[in-house]
């Protein structure tokens, strides 16, 4: 699961490359109660597309003595789209890949229904990701230097390259059966999103993962995750208020691979004001609500000229 997503203002997770064919190991009495979860190596010249969806709603009111009700609400969109293609590889290590972005944006709307749009830099160009002599090397497609922003955008999208992806390496060795709860996994994920969790004291934590399901498909049996964890974004100077996000949701594994194939959670938004703006007569009401939506797949290999 080398590189999931760049969280607008929560994290990045990672993604590898699908594996046909395995079967759930075990014998007569097991069969298809308990599933393996294997390794495998990188694939050169193999495309992997990425679809990400994120919503946040805010739909809150400010009060105070002696102020009227003020609103807090907007509603933001961040949708990305991308192709990770492999170039260059040792084992399960990627060490070179090719990123083409298709639409990244982030639209947001506010209470009056202003709506700000911005369009990544990134948005519909590609770009080279390379580790070479201990760090990733990002240049256009002709081998070019490109912009600071770009620069930091697609290192973001390739966090990881050049090593071991270490949440699928946290996957035990041995079957799980359903209710099987991976402590280990759960710490590299919060770990992952630790990384790209944006500003000073952003923080995850409580993030559980357990085994709920286990799917057989044509690829092979999949395991469905429960997870959960919890976002805490601080108060700061210019805004006395933090956040929370509790998100609930699945994650699906293919077995053969360890391959996360979608990932969804979502969960409600918590706005509280700071101890000294409580003391002071500040409230906040409302409700507010966070979703991220995630779907991967192996794309065909182009025709032969």
């Amino acid at each position: 699961m080398r590189r999931m997503w760049s969280w607008v203002a929560v994290a990045v997770m990672s993604l590898s490359s699908v594996a046909l064919g395995d079967e759930v190991k075990g014998d007569r009495e097991e069969l298809g109660r308990t599933i393996r979860f294997t390794r495998k190596d990188a694939v050169v010249g193999q495309a992997e597309e990425q679809r990400l969806r994120m919503e946040m709603t805010q739909d809150f009111h400010v009060t105070g003595p002696e102020m009227e009700p003020e609103p807090m609400s907007l509603k933001s969109v961040m949708v990305q789209n991308q192709v990770l293609t492999t170039l260059a590889a040792k084992g399960r290590v990627i060490t070179q890949q090719k990123i083409a972005y298709g639409e990244v944006r982030d639209v947001t709307k506010d209470g009056d229904g202003k709506e700000t749009r911005e369009v990544a830099a990134v948005s519909g160009k590609s770009y080279l990701g390379e580790f070479k002599t201990g760090r990733i090397l990002v240049t256009d497609l002709r081998g070019m230097a490109v912009t600071k922003e770009v620069r930091e955008t697609v290192l973001s999208d390739l966090e990881g390259l050049g090593e071991e992806d270490p949440i699928v390496a946290a996957f035990p060795e041995a079957p799980l059966k359903i209710g099987d709860s991976v402590e280990r996994v759960a710490q590299a994920f919060q770990a992952s999103l630790q990384k790209g969790g944006g500003a000073d004291g952003v923080k995850f934590k409580d993030t559980r993962i357990q085994l709920s399901e286990i799917r057989h498909e044509v690829r092979g049996p999949v395991g469905v995750f429960a997870v959960s964890t919890t976002l805490e974004v601080p108060s700061d100077e210019e805004t006395p208020v933090s956040m929370s996000v509790t998100y609930q949701g699945t994650m699906n594994v293919l077995a053969a691979g360890t391959v996360l194939i979608s990932f969804s959670m979502a969960g409600p938004l918590t706005l509280t004001p700071t101890p000294e703006m409580h003391k002071l007569g500040m409230r906040i009401e409302g409700k507010g609500d966070s979703r991220l939506v995630l779907t991967t797949q192996v794309l065909p290999p182009p025709p032969e000229k």
